[in-house]
């Protein structure tokens, strides 16, 4: 019954996202070149806070592209899951306060990485600290030699969440700037603190409030 209950709650969330979707006006920024049809896919990086609108961006613009998320192995992230398989997204569990799960998620993820796929992370999940990016997107891009391309969202106007990411739900017909900025890639092999310069570079790439 709980899985049941679960999965309603996915569906739920998944037709108000597009409800509220279909209302918005969007003004993209693409310095990354994201709308160029013959790339491949690529990881997103976009704060926890700032997921609502997506799953809908992606297929909106980009349904031709195959997607994959990363959510935690918590009832949180169940119905996380549930609502990006409405939008076609492959769910990959995982924690990185338990690092074997945390492990086996990452190698998923890289397979998906492989397979062309976008790949859509909130680097401060699932229990932040807020806007602080967690080094598991930064060995992702290492492992792979993939793309990731720092996604940013801002809303007109939002009703702001008393939870830990200060959760942003923007309000019908707002406005909302998606920004792609410059993709980035991650060296193989890297020092410890080349290792935390690339980290806080997609940290600062990505902005906060």
């Amino acid at each position: 019954m709980a899985k049941i209950r679960i999965k309603n709650i996915g569906k739920v969330i998944a037709l108000l996202m597009r409800g509220i979707g279909a209302t918005l006006r969007f003004e993209v920024e693409d310095k990354a070149g994201a709308f160029n049809t013959s790339r491949t896919g690529w990881i997103w990086a976009f704060w926890h806070n700032r997921m609502f609108v997506i799953p809908y961006i992606h297929e909106l613009w980009f349904a031709h592209i195959p997607g994959a998320i990363l959510s935690s192995p918590s009832g949180d992230g169940q119905i996380i899951a549930d609502v990006c398989a409405t939008f076609g997204f492959e769910a990959a569990r995982g924690s990185s306060s338990k690092p074997q799960k945390g492990l086996a998620a990452l190698i998923m993820m890289a397979e998906k990485v492989k397979e062309g796929r976008d790949i859509g992370i909130t680097p401060d999940g699932p229990r932040g600290p807020l806007y602080h990016l967690q080094p598991g997107i930064i060995k992702l891009g290492q492992l792979t030699g993939g793309t990731i391309v720092p996604v940013r969202v801002e809303y007109s106007r939002a009703i702001r969440f008393k939870t830990w990411d200060q959760f942003l739900l923007p309000l019908p017909f707002s406005t909302v700037r998606v920004i792609f900025e410059p993709t980035m890639t991650v060296p193989r092999k890297m020092t410890e603190e080349e290792f935390e310069a690339q980290r806080l570079q997609l940290e600062q790439a990505m902005g906060g409030d």
